[in-house]
């Protein structure tokens, strides 16, 4: 069956959003505007439309409800088999289609001291590692790691084009944290900066020798010595913030990853470039790595829900 993309709209608005309020009716409301808004544009009644799905934040809380994620290994198939049918009466008074997310622990695990630093969850990121495996871009059958950068960078490991372990860093949130709560934060370019292998490098050199919390402060003081630009610093702190990320890749393939033969960094923005600096600097020479966007009819998650439907139907 072939798959098209007819019309599309969009808002700006998330769970986050949800979160504030105090009710996911926020996140509704504007979703179901935008459904609103798709049938008017193309002259559809509700009662036309056979489903209506969603993935991503909308199975957490303040989404539309909460629903388990599934558990590795993950293909578009048991995403297809393990979709979460919910009656929604508040506003679109139908039954929705919701693409569980994608976690490492079994189900009905208990986590505690001992094992909770192996596990991770993603909401969103599994439709888009669906989707890369199913756009050619890895090679068939490929052991690949696709790092998705954003609030949390996930990484998600797939071979044979099922996701089967994920890796879940704090590094967005944090960079947030430092540039709005921070000194440094007046220190750090407020504008996108492109970056250049030797500044991303300074800074993972940095954090291997001093930590974390003496490579922000090296940075801090060359704002007080007047030494570098605030552009020359933001990369820096981008080498130290996704350096911690790449470093521990190096180590997963060099020990419960080994046999990882692509890696495929999803985004287009200038910092996501450091992603890749820091992995041709850092993983054995073997490993193919690659940058992708992935946006509009050349999303990943759209591959990624075209490939789960192809189940459905």
């Amino acid at each position: 069956m072939k798959t098209t993309v007819l019309d599309s709209v969009s808002v700006k608005i998330g769970t986050k959003d949800s979160a504030i309020s105090g009710s996911n009716k926020v996140l509704l409301s504007a979703m179901w505007d935008c459904y609103k808004r798709l049938l008017s544009q193309n002259s559809l009644r509700d009662a036309e439309v056979g489903s209506v799905w969603m993935s991503g934040m909308v199975t957490n809380t303040f989404g539309v409800v909460e629903v388990e994620h599934a558990s590795t290994p993950v293909d578009a198939k048991k995403l297809a088999d393990t979709v979460y049918i919910h009656k929604e009466d508040s506003f679109f008074h139908r039954e929705l289609y919701l693409i569980r997310g994608a976690k490492t622990a079994r189900s009905g695990q208990v986590a505690n001291l001992d094992n909770i630093a192996g596990m991770n969850t993603v909401r969103g990121e599994e439709i888009e590692a669906i989707g890369l495996a199913a756009s050619g871009e890895i090679a068939p059958g490929s052991d690949c790691v696709m790092i998705s950068p954003g609030s949390h960078t996930h990484m998600l490991r797939i071979h044979n084009g099922a996701i089967v372990d994920i890796s879940s860093n704090f590094t967005g949130e944090l960079s947030y944290a430092i540039r709005t709560q921070t000194i440094l934060g007046g220190e750090l370019s407020t504008m996108p900066v492109e970056m250049e292998e030797r500044y991303v490098l300074q800074g993972l050199a940095y954090l291997r020798e001093y930590g974390i919390a003496r490579s922000l402060c090296i940075i801090h003081a060359s704002r007080v010595l007047d030494i570098l630009s605030d552009e020359i610093r933001s990369q820096i702190f981008e080498g130290i913030i996704s350096g911690s990320v790449i470093e521990l890749l190096a180590k997963k393939i060099q020990g419960d990853w080994a046999g990882v033969q692509e890696v495929v960094i999803l985004g287009g923005k200038p910092y996501i470039k450091a992603y890749e600096i820091l992995c041709r600097h850092l993983l054995p020479p073997g490993v193919r790595v690659a940058l992708l966007k992935s946006q509009g009819e050349n999303s990943y998650a759209l591959r990624g829900f075209f490939e789960i439907f192809k189940f459905r139907s």
